[in-house]
């Protein structure tokens, strides 16, 4: 089909599917299409875009027959913008399609064939300890199907010589222009309007990623859903910042004045723009934050909670992006895990000690690790705020760790080697082979890459929790830890809608040791 298909052409394709990326998938005549614009149950005429070896990329020119599960989509820019990719899917087929993902993530990447998929949310972990069954336990809701984001970074443009904000289209650096973010917090629109309003206001040039001239590059909006506080961090190509402080200062006033005056009634003003920070990036690549803050008004943090725990959030820390789904998400983790309250637990990438702080009433001790100072830093702060004295925190990359292969695996605690990790840390985990009972790791997108793998089967714990937002990269990292080495086993699965509208999930596992 490749052969006589070229760009431009014009076929009819029915949707049975869709890709991680949100396009349908279809087949003809033994050829896979990824489809723009196409929904599972669609039947419709789409032009090839481009022709690959084993899939050939289409666009929707027009539906034939309509899915059944196909909606109006709130936002108008939907098939334009690249956030929203399952806008017009109704959400019951989002869940449907989102937990075969991770089903199917976890047979073909992972290799578990014996995955059990029980409907009733609620689960006994100690049932299926003993058996070879893998329970998964479905998929739990969102509470909100939109406004739930309490974080939006947004670029700034030029277009036609006007100055615009938006999204960048999907898999490009193309920005589609909005008024309104349906998934962003409720007030973000109206605080983006006011910058806009300050940019023209103070004459300040708009950055040129093409030519990395111009100063105002994106603004990261970060709201505290308990609180209603909102940090604004704004991100300037600007080497002689240190001369322009007080012009930073004067334009944030500016805006915050000017997001008051977007409610004719004080009474509506539901949050508070309560610090801003400036941020440096000089950098002539896509990476959104620089290396320097300065903090322009307020603390340079927000506050926030989860369940009873209060948190700071600075702009460079990790924090769950749906904070109205993060208790139901640690919860679960708390759920599995399964605390007797006489466990030492470690918590990789901790970030600012959401987790390790959660689970701190229900066990003797918990050792956070991040890489990110600032979030140390935070996490250290949170653990005061909320007097908890059985938590403490370490700055390290887990991922520089020097592994010496000749060693492995009849010597594995001594194979670990490291300038970076501190002999504190060295001698603490690994030599003094402290008993860690449960490992908890919630690590970025990639996953862990090997020499986190090696750190984690070192310390030798009864039971891992791997919280996940992406069921490739978690499959593939189970498969090291369970199927290869034999380990580990895999007990129980469960997915939470963090992220809806999309094709990402969040996904909670329980391994315990053989």
């Amino acid at each position: 089909m490749s052969d006589i298909l070229k760009k431009n052409d014009l076929i009819k394709l029915s949707i049975i599917d869709m890709t991680k990326e949100g396009l349908g998938l279809a087949k003809d005549s033994g050829q896979v299409f990824f489809v723009k614009d196409g929904i599972v149950g669609d039947i419709v005429e789409a032009v090839v875009t481009k022709v690959d070896k084993n899939v050939i990329y289409a666009k929707t020119v027009k539906i034939l027959n309509k899915s059944k599960f196909r909606v109006e989509p709130v936002c108008n820019i939907s098939n334009a913008c690249g956030g929203c990719q399952l806008l017009n899917l109704d959400y019951e087929k989002q869940i449907d399609l989102k937990k075969n993902y991770v089903i199917n993530c976890l047979k073909k990447i992972g290799k578990f064939d014996n995955i059990c998929i029980e409907s009733n949310l609620k689960f006994s972990v100690s049932s299926n300890l003993n058996d070879d069954k893998i329970v998964y336990n479905g998929v739990i809701k969102t509470d909100n199907l939109y406004n739930y984001r309490n974080k939006m970074q947004v670029p700034f443009a030029k277009k036609n010589g006007e100055i615009m904000y938006g999204f960048y289209a999907g898999r490009t650096h193309s920005i589609i222009e909005f008024n309104k973010c349906m998934v962003g917090f409720e007030e973000s629109d109206k605080i983006l309007n006011a910058i806009k309003l300050a940019l023209l206001e103070y004459d300040i040039s708009i950055y040129d990623e093409k030519l990395n001239t111009g100063i105002f590059r994106e603004v990261m909006l970060r709201k505290g859903n308990t609180s209603n506080e909102v940090s604004i961090t704004y991100i300037v190509n600007d080497k002689n910042y240190s001369k322009n402080i007080d012009l930073y200062k004067k334009f944030d006033n500016y805006v915050v004045e000017e997001y008051k005056k977007k409610y004719i009634n004080k009474n509506q003003l539901k949050c508070t723009l309560t610090t801003s920070t400036l941020n440096i990036n000089t950098s002539a690549n896509n990476v959104i934050l620089g290396n320097i803050n300065i903090v322009l008004r307020g603390t340079g943090y927000i506050k926030d909670s989860i369940g009873d725990i209060r948190y700071h959030i600075s702009p460079e820390s990790f924090y769950q992006v749906n904070s109205f789904m993060t208790k139901k998400l640690y919860d679960t983790v708390v759920g599995f895990a399964n605390f007797s309250g006489e466990e030492n637990v470690l918590d990789l990438y901790c970030g600012i000690g959401t987790i390790s702080l959660y689970i701190a009433k229900y066990v003797k001790s918990v050792l956070g690790i991040e890489v990110v100072e600032k979030a140390i830093e935070n996490a250290i702060e949170n653990a005061k705020l909320n007097s908890i004295n059985n938590v403490s925190f370490l700055c390290k990359d887990l991922s520089k760790l020097v592994i010496n292969e000749q060693n492995l695996p009849k010597n594995i605690e001594k194979s670990i080697k490291s300038t970076d990790f501190t002999d504190d840390i060295y001698k603490k985990i690994v030599l003094k082979n402290e008993s860690y009972d449960t490992i908890i790791i919630d690590p970025p997108r990639k996953g862990l890459d090997d020499n986190a793998i090696t750190f984690i089967k070192s310390i030798k714990p009864k039971k891992i929790v791997y919280v996940s937002c992406d069921p490739a990269t978690l499959s593939r990292d189970l498969k090291l830890l369970c199927n290869d080495d034999n380990l580990y086993k895999l007990v129980n699965i469960k997915s939470i809608d963090m992220f809806p509208h999309t094709m990402h999930i969040e996904t909670v596992i329980l391994l315990t040791k053989k």
